[in-house]
């Protein structure tokens, strides 16, 4: 599938072409690792505390529901290496292809956030560079 950054396509289809988890926010496949943005989705938690552009860098807090955030499944498939492909939710079905991104140094800091049961944890915040993508296609 060659995708377009600006163009929106269907999650459905992307899954189809790559691969990965439909539900999850980051998805490895074996060729990339699909990251889909949309913090006002996880408010509850704390997914949306973190999450901003400042000084070209995205800062996108990793997954993990309760608890402190490992670097384990999603969150270690970032630092696999793999192309990692950033998009934004538009509706319940479209995202928009933001584009290749890369990590930053340091590739994450740990943050405090909410979990899903209201408890102060630890969080991954990733810290994302545009490889050939546009931030101002992100959703916040």
């Amino acid at each position: 599938m060659h995708l377009v950054v600006g163009e929106s396509y269907l999650r459905s289809e992307l899954h189809s072409s790559f691969g990965g988890n439909p539900r999850a926010g980051i998805c490895p496949t074996s060729s990339v690792v699909l990251v889909f943005s949309d913090p006002p989705s996880g408010t509850r938690f704390g997914y949306d505390e973190h999450d901003y552009v400042l000084d070209g860098i995205y800062r996108y807090t990793g997954e993990g529901r309760s608890g402190d955030q490992q670097l384990v499944r999603g969150n270690k498939a970032l630092l696999s290496g793999k192309p990692l492909l950033l998009f934004s939710r538009i509706d319940a079905k479209s995202w928009v292809y933001v584009g290749e991104i890369g990590l930053s140094d340091p590739q994450f800091e740990v943050e405090q956030a909410p979990d899903q049961n209201g408890f102060i944890r630890n969080v991954l915040v990733f810290r994302f560079v545009p490889i050939n993508a546009r931030f101002e296609l992100l959703r916040n």
